[in-house]
């Protein structure tokens, strides 16, 4: 199916305010197909949708999809009224890999996938593509500041894409250059094993890698033994085999600074960069790569010109003394790299505040939440955020993680019921003049409600 057989449809998307399928609803408006949406709540996003002239039903029901052609619906969508009545109703419906899958047809599609840094390499690597003059389409999976929303649209043939590997979405794909950034135990509850995730990736990476570049990080264990299959896969990392990796890193609470190599020959010296922290410094090398194999030419100051993304990092501003930090993270391998940027503020008091995320993921990679917290000071955990999912007798939540820190590693965490008790945390350690670093992450509701705390108090 093409994107033009869609211009005389009527096209509804189920679960329209997500961060995804928003992007998604705004790029079908653009090029005038009629489309409409439903989802369970507003959000941000719904804003941005009537704004574009896209009408948002609230609450799921079988009359939403009254008189529609086609429906696209979300992956997070499970039991939807909407679904069963387009089965009964012989309406086709599709999940979000389709429309993706429509809209890239027939352009040169950049896709970036992997476990982590998705959205930070996607939009920086948009953004220098669009301050070199190519300027193409981006779909990101966040809030790109540099453009104010998820998607920055344009009549280019290119098109650079976030493709989550959470639903398989990036396997239905046909990218003429593919980013594999890492490969990391998350999504089991989709592919049921960690070597089904991983067996896929391969497939797909190989498949690929007969008529397109492949580039992948040979500092991910996985990664590296795919990377002498193809003369096609490039190879990004901090090891000197890789062919574009970086040297003389030099990391500050506030920029960094890398010279760039390519096959140990120099490319670009003191590359200064706002992204904080090594695992920036690998998702922008991996954007670098991109654009050296398209032989593009940048300039490195377009490189500070980065806004950075929503919730990567991203300082609210402060009350009081105390720095108000949102980010994401919320797989252990993400705490742990925000652990390590929080380190780098130096001469203040570091407060980190983690609310996990699904009671699954909490417990398939509870021995890795414990490694990766051991010896944090200062460390505040919030009820698990449940993401529809429910809590089982033998399920650990929040309440075992603090238990469990504390008790085998002699440690002084705190534990917050609800969001009530993160106010009165927030109040306590803003009440005082000491300079103060306060980090909320997670994929929940933490960080509307972290914003909301900072909306109402600051001056």
């Amino acid at each position: 199916m093409k994107l033009s057989q869609l211009t005389k449809k009527k096209v509804h998307i189920i679960g329209i305010n997500g961060i995804g399928m928003s992007a998604l609803a705004v790029y079908l408006k653009k090029n005038k197909i009629d489309v409409s949406g439903s989802d369970i709540a507003k959000n941000s996003n719904t804003d941005v949708l009537n704004r574009n002239g896209i009408n948002v039903i609230i609450g799921h029901k079988e009359e939403n999809i009254k008189n529609k052609d086609i429906i696209f619906y979300s992956s997070a969508i499970k039991n939807n009224p909407e679904i069963k009545a387009a089965k009964k109703n012989n309406i086709p419906f599709f999940n979000r890999s389709k429309l993706l899958q429509i809209i890239c047809k027939d352009k040169f599609t950049i896709v970036i996938s992997g476990s982590h840094g998705k959205t930070s390499t996607t939009s920086i690597l948009g953004h220098l593509l669009v301050s070199s003059g190519l300027n193409p389409t981006i779909i990101s999976g966040g809030i790109m500041n540099n453009f104010g929303q998820n998607i920055h649209l344009t009549d280019s043939n290119y098109v650079v894409v976030e493709a989550d590997e959470s639903d398989g979405t990036v396997f239905k794909l046909n990218p003429s250059i593919l980013i594999f950034l890492n490969v990391d135990r998350e999504h089991i509850d989709y592919y049921k094993s960690y070597s089904v995730l991983k067996t896929k990736i391969k497939r797909f990476i190989l498949k690929t890698s007969l008529k397109s570049k492949v580039i992948i990080n040979t500092d991910d264990k996985f990664l590296e033994t795919l990377n002498t299959k193809s003369k096609n896969i490039i190879t990004f990392g901090k090891k000197a085999s890789s062919q574009y990796t970086y040297k003389k890193v030099k990391l500050k609470n506030n920029n960094s600074t890398f010279d760039l190599y390519f096959k140990n020959k120099i490319i670009q010296k003191k590359i200064l960069s706002p992204l904080l922290g090594e695992h920036n410094i690998q998702n922008l090398t991996a954007a670098l790569s991109v654009i050296n194999n398209l032989d593009i030419k940048i300039n490195k100051k377009h490189i500070m010109t980065f806004k950075g993304t929503m919730r990567r990092m991203n300082i609210l501003g402060v009350i009081g003394q105390s720095v108000l930090i949102d980010d994401y993270a919320h797989h252990p391998t993400e705490i742990q790299k925000l652990i390590e940027v929080s380190n780098l503020y130096k001469n203040k008091e570091v407060y980190l505040i983690i609310e996990p995320h699904r009671y699954t993921r909490l417990n398939d990679l509870y021995n890795d939440y414990l490694q990766t917290l051991k010896g944090i000071k200062k460390l505040n955990i919030l009820k698990t955020y449940t993401a529809g999912e429910v809590l089982t007798n033998k399920m650990k939540d929040s309440k075992n993680l603090v238990n469990d820190l504390n008790v085998l590693f002699s440690q002084q965490t705190s534990y917050l019921d609800n969001y009530l008790d993160f106010f009165n945390l927030l109040d306590e350690l803003t009440s005082n003049n000491k300079k103060k670093v306060i980090i909320a992450a997670g994929a929940g509701s933490i960080s509307n409600q972290f914003r909301l705390y900072y909306e109402t108090k600051k001056r």
